[in-house]
């Protein structure tokens, strides 16, 4: 079976473009590294072997955990702001017992929701 020097030059260009295109998908995980640093403050550590496969799977489980915590966190925010706005009600309900209590786990839930906005 002999190969033609345009079917040669065809295989040696499709592997060209096929390692352009990793160099690219991997300078785009990188930049979605430096994203996650420097938006959400996530050092990642780098796969053992560099790989587009490991690399893309931790930068993926650390997108997905920080996009849950951030809603866990707004959720306990709004959850917060309603259990307040309750208590707040009546006016003298700032003087009822549970005034302080709903106020301590609103100010935990804007610290946590501070941090994200850093």
């Amino acid at each position: 079976m002999s190969i033609t020097p345009q079917a040669l030059q065809d295989l040696l260009d499709e592997l060209e473009a096929s390692r352009a295109s990793r160099k690219r998908a991997w300078e785009v995980l990188q930049e979605i590294r430096w994203v996650l640093k420097d938006t959400a403050a996530i050092e990642l550590p780098f796969p053992a072997k560099k790989t587009i496969d490991l690399e893309g799977r931790l930068i993926k489980d650390a997108v997905r955990r920080t996009i849950k915590e951030h809603r866990k966190t707004l959720t306990e925010l709004v959850h917060a702001v309603r259990e307040f706005r309750q208590v707040l009600e009546p006016p003298e309900a700032a003087q009822s017992s549970q005034y302080g209590k709903v106020l301590e786990v609103l100010n935990a839930a804007m610290e946590r929701a501070e941090k994200l906005t850093l």
